[in-house]
């Protein structure tokens, strides 16, 4: 990957969109650990609950912070704000984003809470290799996690399901060679999230459609 010079990010969401998501893992960790001995000011501590983990994760995360000589806890915030990042200038997700946002005000304008209820039910989505131990993350300040929580509604999964997948294509950005051989693991988990996202998009278009032609 050619690398791109940094254009002195600033720690908010319309800068993360910007720019962050081109990075690569590390460029974000030392951007991140920059920025905060240059400011001062901790990012506010949020966190992220799961009832399950996506299988290998915890394992490849604790090595991550290893590598870049920092706690579990701190790698775990740089994945996520990296990671959401990422996540934001996803089409798919875009566009599912979009199609949310239109049933609900249908919703409200027809009066009809149905609709309501049927986009906000969860997708039956999983991973494809899962570890059924429940187990937290911490994310990046307090919007990351809003942000997190937001979209985790759009794609009908719990916010720790939508964390990990944030996490993982942070990962899969790294230049390690330790790392090469989880690539193809992660990369298969990726991809089976893309198909049901791909598949929830198709359903919520179909659905909005539906809706506006009959009610």
């Amino acid at each position: 990957m050619e690398e791109r010079r940094p254009r002195g990010v600033p720690l908010s969401p319309k800068s993360m969109v910007d720019s962050v998501a081109d990075w690569p893992l590390h460029r974000v960790v030392e951007h991140l650990r920059k920025k905060e001995k240059e400011e001062h000011i901790p990012p506010s501590d949020g966190r992220v609950y799961s009832r399950s983990c996506v299988r290998f994760l915890n394992p490849i995360i604790e090595e991550l912070a290893l590598e870049f000589g920092i706690s579990r806890g701190r790698i775990c915030r740089c994945l996520s704000y990296h990671g959401a990042a990422i996540l934001q200038v996803d089409r798919v997700l875009s566009d599912l984003s979009k199609a949310y946002k239109k049933a609900r005000r249908l919703a409200l304008e027809k009066n009809n809470p149905d609709i309501a209820d049927i986009i906000n039910g969860l997708t039956p989505y999983s991973p494809r290799d899962v570890d059924a131990s429940k187990t937290s993350f911490r994310v990046y300040d307090t919007w990351v996690q809003a942000d997190i929580e937001d979209m985790a509604q759009v794609c009908g999964v719990y916010p720790g399901q939508y964390a990990q997948v944030a996490m993982i294509r942070s990962i899969l950005t790294c230049d390690i060679p330790t790392f090469e051989s989880v690539v193809e693991r992660l990369t298969q988990e990726s991809k089976r999230w893309d198909v049901w996202m791909r598949f929830r998009l198709a359903v919520m278009e179909v659905a909005v459609s539906y809706w506006e032609s009959v009610l």
